[in-house]
């Protein structure tokens, strides 16, 4: 396996780990922390080395646009529960994607 797949799915694994309880929560603070490193291998070009895929281009589509932006309505309106649970839905599926 290539270091820059290996470092992509640490990446992903630590975000999970802040991620998912932040969504359980409702802390979209620390779910801000997650992303960041969530973001980190797209910013590092390991994504683009690791994956080969056609799934890619789906996978920053979906990251980077649909779960993004449904975080920036939950993090400025964190009472809104389908902000919440889209997020996670999009979210869980740009990782499917990005980890193929």
């Amino acid at each position: 396996m290539k270091i820059e797949k290996k470092l992509t799915l640490l990446c992903i694994a630590v975000s999970s780990l802040i991620i998912i309880p932040s969504i359980l929560f409702n802390k979209p603070i620390i779910a801000l922390l997650g992303l960041i490193i969530d973001f980190l291998p797209t910013i590092f070009g390991w994504v683009r080395k690791a994956i080969t895929t056609v799934s890619f281009p789906l996978a920053y589509t979906i990251t980077v646009i649909f779960a993004y932006l449904i975080f920036l309505i939950w993090l400025f309106a964190p009472r809104v529960v389908a902000a919440r649970v889209l997020f996670s839905e999009f979210w869980f599926l740009s990782v499917i994607a990005r980890s193929e």
